[in-house]
């Protein structure tokens, strides 16, 4: 009798995977309504199985159904109390809903479940962020690349946390480290290039600028951005034809093309330089 009970309830945890894994073929394949059901049925076949409720609650998720997928969360939890992904899940929906404080709790019992995952501690920082705590935001993040040191995109983030904060020499370390790590991801160099430019390091912030041209040479606003770096420095041939070709990127945006070719001379000589400015106020020059 307690060999076929066992029985029993290996095949329906089989069955029960399947559906797991046919409900996350499912979700890659945007198929959500196909993906809800196998992952319902999963969690009918076994209701241990956590990870069927975590797959049903972001396929709710996904499909915009975010009280159901909370719901499915919880669910899981109940399945397996010690579940790290279910509390994190849980942690997002309320991050989203603006209950911060409930979100950070939830948070933290993800990390004390599962401590190795630097993911976890960048998404902890942007809540205390959120919530006013940027010195435990730092902490957080430093936490994140001490797990993930070969990570650009927590240095990234913490230099952007430095940036706003006003500590540039600061973000610039921070953004350096995420150059190093992604040397070719064009934004880290262009937000290395701003926080140089803060310092007066022009040099530095061209050749960080042009690096980006350089990876990704039909982004209209590194060239816009780099034109006007070299105009200041008195580069005008150069600085006219990085603008130009902004303009010619973009040349359905009737706006933006007069101000460029105003820039470049030719719709006339402009008066004074307006600079772009990390929190978009116009500096003049």
């Amino acid at each position: 009798m307690q060999a076929s009970a066992a029985k029993d309830q290996l095949r329906r945890q089989h069955l029960a995977q399947r559906h797991c894994d046919a409900g996350a073929e499912m979700a890659e394949q945007d198929d959500l309504t196909a993906a809800i059901a196998h992952y319902q049925r999963a969690a009918a076949l076994d209701h241990d199985n956590a990870d069927a409720y975590v797959g049903l609650g972001d396929s709710y998720l996904y499909a915009d159904l975010p009280a159901d997928a909370y719901r499915a969360y919880k669910q899981a939890l109940a399945a397996n109390p010690r579940h790290a992904e279910a509390h994190f899940c849980v942690a997002e929906v309320l991050g989203k809903r603006g209950l911060l404080r409930q979100a950070l709790s939830a948070l933290k019992r993800a990390i004390a479940c599962d401590p190795k995952r630097a993911y976890y501690y960048y998404r902890l920082s942007d809540l205390y962020m959120q919530a006013g705590f940027p010195e435990l935001a730092e902490d957080s993040l430093v936490q994140a690349i001490k797990l993930a040191p070969d990570d650009g995109f927590y240095h990234y983030k913490l230099g952007e946390l430095h940036f706003g904060r006003g500590r540039l020499e600061k973000a610039v370390s921070a953004y350096q480290e995420a150059v190093k790590r992604s040397p070719l991801d064009d934004f880290y160099h262009v937000r290395l290039a701003a926080a140089q430019l803060r310092l007066g390091r022009r040099a530095d912030a061209l050749g960080l600028l042009e690096r980006a041209v350089l990876i990704e040479p039909e982004n209209r606003a590194y060239r816009y951005l780099l034109g006007e770096l070299l105009l200041v420095m008195g580069r005008l041939e150069v600085a006219c034809e990085h603008l130009r070709r902004a303009g010619y990127l973009d040349h359905y945006d009737r706006d933006y093309v007069r101000r460029v070719k105003t820039r470049s001379g030719e719709l006339g000589p402009d008066d004074s330089l307006v600079l772009i400015s990390y929190d978009s106020r116009p500096l003049q020059a």
